[in-house]
């Protein structure tokens, strides 16, 4: 390491001096048994070795990781804790790993030591708490804007003698606009944040899993295609290669049929294919790594090729001829599914799917309620329209016992009675509805949060005062002012739905500054 760390500033010497200076004397091994005490864990030894090296590097300095600093322990620890401090706030969005399965899914883990940073809220850090294929160690990218989260490097030294080997081939930029502050990037022709980088790397740095085979080829399978096809993966992503490493690919509205070349794309983890023409999706057999699928509004049947497919996660069927979901009991990460405007009768194959927590369905009859009401593991459910249903077939969705958001649009119900017993509903969200009674919603003592959008006819709302555990209300504002002076409480009011005028919005305001002050 310190041999790798020496050649580096050597190398730069001439172009980039400011990092020999910047760079802070080694840490003392009482500082790292403190920063090991607050992190609650060892630090893994080649980190130790290095922080032994050098305590990262000065505030201003060019950035040893291609223009990203190095954190000395306090700001590793300081940005650490940031982290940490979001863990009960964790943002709902998703997240790929890439490989796949080799760095956890999440927004937020503890176990991801930031050493280095981009001032946006974005790091580099190392993964104490990799995926099952992962390397305990390896390098990774984490962050506000981080949804892709990369394996940089397996270890840290391997990282640092990439960036030694990118200085020896001259594949760096280095910045003097600003005589004050000059740093360095990755590349030669341009300026760029190394962490945009990486999405046209090979990684991990020095050890790429891209085998020869995939891409000896790529040239012939580029000329087979036919000229729709090349215009297409040219336009999306500018080079056979590139396409062929995408990790995103969207596809709307063009008028698609047949989609083989997407079998070749082994690196996709989401991919759209909405509103096109599209019967016979055995090509996505060959998308190992999709973790979110969209065939919304294509004539597609089958679902025979998603079986192979251990990592999808989300699937989106809405408006396809599907009537089967059976294949889809084989993939054991499919979190949630939306089959609306579809003519599936019978959801209990989904039963073995224990990682399926939300469902998306339309015009339920009272027979698909049943069905439904077997997938006890739903978390999540959204209803738009009813078919043929009296309100004692509803009762059955009393059996979704785990559920904590409820959705429901375009509907018209006498009362909400149906949801006594869905005692862990913290979410309930009317869209277009009419109730003639939702006062049972009272009785749901982890009901947390209730919308009403576009719902003019809810009658007895303010029963709903009577409720010990809502905080948060979104309505009208003739809605609002029938609530709000029900409650023994504040109230959040802070959304509301619909226009208002001038006085009304007076109104309102003057509510939110009593509440908040």
């Amino acid at each position: 390491m310190k041999q790798l760390l020496q050649e580096i500033i050597e190398l730069l010497q001439g172009d980039l001096p400011q990092l020999a200076a910047s760079l802070n004397p080694p840490a003392t091994e009482e500082e790292l048994r403190k920063a090991e005490a607050e992190l609650g864990f060892d630090l893994p030894s080649e980190l130790r070795e290095l922080y032994l090296i050098h305590n990262g590097e000065k505030e201003g300095g060019p950035g040893l990781f291609f223009g990203l600093p190095f954190l000395s322990l306090d700001d590793m620890l300081a940005e650490w804790s940031i982290w940490i401090n979001l863990e009960d706030d964790v943002l709902e969005v998703e997240h790929y790993s890439v490989p796949a399965n080799w760095i956890k899914e999440q927004y937020i883990n503890r176990y991801w030591l930031p050493i280095s940073k981009d001032w946006g809220g974005n790091n580099l850090g190392i993964d104490l708490d990799p995926a099952d294929k992962g390397i305990k160690g390896q390098v990774i990218n984490f962050g506000r804007d981080e949804e892709v989260k990369y394996v940089i490097a397996l270890r840290i030294s391997l990282l640092l003698q990439f960036i030694r080997d990118m200085v020896k081939e001259g594949n760096y930029n280095v910045n003097h606009e600003d005589e004050e502050y000059i740093t360095w990037s990755f590349g030669k022709q341009e300026e760029v944040n190394f962490l945009d980088a990486l999405s046209r790397m090979e990684l991990p740095v020095l050890e790429s899993f891209r085998p020869e085979s995939v891409v000896q080829d790529t040239s012939d399978w580029f000329d087979s295609l036919n000229n729709g096809w090349k215009e297409r993966i040219m336009e999306k992503s500018g080079s056979p290669d590139a396409f062929l490493r995408a990790k995103q690919l969207l596809f709307i509205g063009q008028g698609l049929t047949d989609i083989t070349p997407l079998v070749r794309c082994a690196d996709v983890r989401e991919l759209v294919l909405s509103v096109n023409e599209i019967r016979s999706i055995e090509a996505l057999s060959g998308c190992k790594q999709l973790k979110i699928l969209y065939l919304v509004k294509n004539p597609v049947s089958d679902l025979r090729p998603l079986q192979s497919l251990e990592f999808l996660q989300e699937l989106i069927i809405s408006g396809t001829a599907v009537t089967d979901v059976s294949p889809l009991s084989a993939l054991p990460k499919l979190k949630a599914i939306d089959v609306q405007n579809t003519q599936i009768r019978d959801f209990s194959p989904l039963k073995p799917i224990k990682s399926l927590h939300a469902l998306k369905i339309s015009n339920p009859d009272a027979e698909q309620l049943r069905s439904i009401a077997e997938l006890k593991q739903l978390k999540e459910l959204t209803i738009s329209g009813l078919g043929e249903v009296t309100e004692g077939d509803l009762d059955i969705l009393g059996k979704l016992v785990n559920l904590r958001k409820l959705e429901l649009e375009e509907i018209t119900v006498p009362t909400m009675q149906f949801l006594e017993k869905s005692h862990k509903l913290k979410e309930i969200i009317l869209k277009d509805s009419s109730v003639e009674d939702i006062s049972a919603l009272a009785k749901l003592e982890n009901l947390q949060c209730l919308e009403l959008s576009g719902c003019r006819d809810v009658g007895k709302l303010e029963e709903l005062a009577r409720s010990v555990s809502l905080s948060q209300i979104t309505a009208s504002f003739q809605q609002f002012v029938r609530l709000k002076d029900c409650f023994d409480r504040a109230i959040d009011f802070s959304t509301i739905t619909g226009g208002m005028t001038e006085e009304e919005r007076d109104i309102w305001h003057e509510y939110l500054d009593r509440v908040r002050g």
